[in-house]
């Protein structure tokens, strides 16, 4: 697991000085930008997830091949349009998996139904349209780094009494971190990312006791064929992971 160890840099995003908060929010823009880019780059990453969405605890393997540059997307009769391939695989406890495939413009998926305290036999889907729909959304949130920005941008738009901060630390697995930490009510977030912007940790509290995060243990540049493969054959027609 990634491990920060030394403080070197803090920048507010407020300031008194007109040229300070100028120079703070570049640095915030900056951190989106390289976020995005990083989104849209061809990889493996896995991490490992407390209370994370409905997926709770475990780890997620996320894969995907963005289509090349100039690439024309297809769009199905549901109107959805889409190119590249992305996946994700997830193991929890009690033997959980959720996995999400979607290529262009259709998704398979493979669950595990709960059953007495545990989870069953598990069951993969054919093929078929993705829907833009609130379920099939809520299936998205597996893909880890997209979700991160996205939430870290729902808190940019929004009006905070505390400064949200940029720290740079020294990370002992990838090298140098940039993290942003923002604040709105009874919630704070601390996004942390790598030199090329991927997403090394995530942390989400609120006063009330609650914590989601997430925290990168490996990445590579090199996914491969199996990771937009069923687990097994499919056997269903569409099927979401259950929660």
């Amino acid at each position: 697991m990634a491990a920060v160890v030394v403080v070197v840099v803090v920048v507010t995003e407020t300031s008194n000085s007109k040229s300070t908060k100028t120079a703070a929010t570049t640095l915030v823009t900056s951190f989106v930008d390289s976020m995005k880019r990083a989104n849209g780059a061809t990889f493996v990453a896995t991490y490992q997830v407390e209370n994370y969405v409905y997926f709770q605890t475990g780890t997620i393997v996320v894969a995907q091949i963005p289509s090349p540059p100039g690439t024309k997307p297809t769009t199905n009769a549901d109107g959805y349009t889409g190119s590249g391939r992305y996946a994700y695989l997830y193991h929890g406890a009690k033997g959980r998996v959720a996995q999400w495939i979607k290529i262009g413009t259709n998704v398979s998926a493979c669950m595990t139904r709960p059953s007495n305290g545990n989870y069953g036999a598990l069951q993969c889907s054919r093929p078929s349209p993705y829907l833009p729909s609130n379920g099939f959304a809520m299936q998205d949130t597996g893909f880890v780094p997209t979700y991160v920005l996205q939430t870290l941008q729902e808190l940019m738009g929004m009006k905070s009494s505390k400064p949200s901060t940029i720290t740079t630390h020294e990370s002992k697995d990838f090298g140098p971190v940039r993290c942003l930490t923002q604040s709105q009510g009874l919630t704070t977030q601390a996004t942390c990312v790598n030199h090329d912007g991927f997403v090394v940790s995530w942390v989400l509290d609120n006063d009330s006791g609650y914590s989601s995060r997430a925290t990168l243990t490996s990445l590579s540049r090199t996914p491969s064929a199996k990771d937009f493969t069923t687990l097994i054959k499919p056997t269903k027609s569409l099927i979401l992971p259950a929660v």
